[in-house]
């Protein structure tokens, strides 16, 4: 039996084969991009080491250099991403032990919550971000608790204004290889037909007036999944839109006060969900850009789940009980 695999294999050779030969199976092209980032920082530094060589001293060099350079929860994640290419090797036989294993992982500081959006600040802000280029992205945001990709992805096709419904079935995303990119969603639960809010309707409505009037002869061509699609939200040149461009949406003036620098959920006081109080709930973090999922409670870092629905108004209200459903 012959392998690829001998005591002169480097780091840098191990790497790359399990880059092109597991990762990039496994996750989406955007992912991917990321993961070749944080194995080009092993690589820099001992690329050129035998992996059968690579003990925890020299990870544990590796890993206070990195440091020196990065943010610890950076050089976690490359610590997470290169430890792979390295379990493949224990499962190849080419090294006994993940030597990833025996270093100590860098410390992350927990990240505190900023000021959470109540329903109030939440209608201010669309009102605010009405007639603006993506004032109809943040809507979705908060209307229909979408991901900002999922917004991004939405198509013309996937909308139906006089039913007030819209299916998500894709995702768009960034990578630095390729630029804007169509894909499937992060999860596929979020996936399926979502019914549309008054206000999103509305906003879909403008923004569909404004896209045919700007319409030129060089449109380009999108296609997902082999069939030509029109992405709702677009740039003057019909390209696609990057998570940047909503962003600036929050961080005009007239919508800063509202948002602040640092928007999470908005949570309910503990008592007032055991009554069942009438509430509605959404966050933003200008970090994710996603807007909580409608129907969910903000009573811990992981909020309950409540049910899958969507498309409610910001004026609407629901009432929920203490086991987290919904009441009929």
């Amino acid at each position: 039996m012959t392998t690829r695999f001998t005591t002169a294999t480097t780091v840098g050779e191990l790497a790359e084969w399990w880059l092109e030969t597991i990762a990039r199976h496994q996750v989406k092209v955007s992912t991917l991009d990321s993961y070749r980032k944080f194995v080009g920082y092993l690589a820099d530094d001992i690329g050129a080491m035998p992996v059968v060589g690579v003990g925890a001293e020299r990870l544990t060099v590796w890993q206070s250099n990195l440091l020196d350079r990065y943010a610890p929860f950076t050089v976690l994640n490359c610590r997470k991403v290169c430890r792979q290419a390295f379990t493949e090797a224990v499962k190849v036989g080419l090294i006994p032990a993940n030597p990833f294993d025996l270093v100590k992982p860098p410390p992350v500081r927990r990240v505190s919550e900023g000021r959470a959006l109540s329903p109030d600040d939440a209608r201010r802000l669309i009102t605010a971000a009405e007639g603006l280029r993506w004032g109809a992205a943040l809507t979705l945001l908060f209307c229909q608790g979408w991901r900002v990709s999922e917004v991004l992805g939405l198509a013309w096709e996937d909308v139906d204004l006089d039913a007030a419904t819209a299916q998500v079935r894709r995702g768009a995303s960034y990578t630095p290889s390729v630029g804007v990119v169509l894909g499937t969603t992060k999860t596929s639960g979020a996936e399926g037909v979502h019914h549309l809010a008054p206000t999103s309707v509305r906003h879909l409505r403008s923004r569909l007036a404004e896209q045919q009037a700007e319409r030129a002869e060089d449109w380009p061509i999108h296609t997902y999944g082999g069939s030509v699609i029109h992405p709702v939200f677009t740039k003057s040149d019909g390209q696609l839109v990057t998570r940047q461009a909503i962003t600036k949406v929050v961080e005009r003036p007239s919508a800063r006060g509202i948002a602040g620098e640092r928007v999470v959920r908005a949570r309910p006081a503990d008592d007032d969900v055991a009554r069942g109080v009438r509430y509605r709930v959404w966050a933003w973090h200008p970090r994710t850009l996603r807007a909580q999922r409608p129907g969910t409670i903000g009573t811990g870092r992981r909020p309950k789940r409540l049910d899958r629905g969507g498309g409610i108004d910001p004026s609407a209200e629901r009432m929920v009980e203490r086991r987290g459903r919904v009441r009929p």
